[in-house]
């Protein structure tokens, strides 16, 4: 997601190069955005994704992977009434796999400082 915002933030800058981004965005066969919404987006980061996401809608697939959920982004996206049409076309017609309560990376973490040729 950071990578995304960064990318669209610096194709603002050339409106047919944003524009470019935008549509190779919506057509990519899958999009997968990882670590959604995990730092807040400005308000032009939003409406970019709400554009792509609009396009992609019916049409594309696109995975979300986020330690958080639907209310968090919420919260997190700048304006509500933008907040509210990028969630709903996440959550509609939406699959969801939840992985549970395990912070894979802490586990991860946890089972390298118990083995014996681990070093600090």
């Amino acid at each position: 997601m950071d990578d995304l915002a960064r990318r669209l933030v610096i194709a603002r800058g050339d409106g047919i190069a944003h524009q470019k981004l935008l549509n190779e965005l919506s057509n990519i066969d899958l999009l997968i955005i990882d670590d959604f919404l995990t730092v807040g987006v400005d308000s032009d980061a939003a409406s970019d994704l709400f554009a792509i996401l609009a396009n992609r809608e019916h049409r594309l697939p696109t995975m979300i992977a986020s330690q958080t959920g639907p209310a968090h982004w919420v919260a997190e996206l700048p304006d509500r009434v933008a907040a509210d049409s990028i969630v709903n076309r996440l959550a509609n017609n939406a699959r969801i796999i939840n992985l549970g309560q395990i912070d894979m990376r802490q586990h991860r973490n946890d089972q390298a400082r118990a083995e014996k040729s681990y070093w600090e």
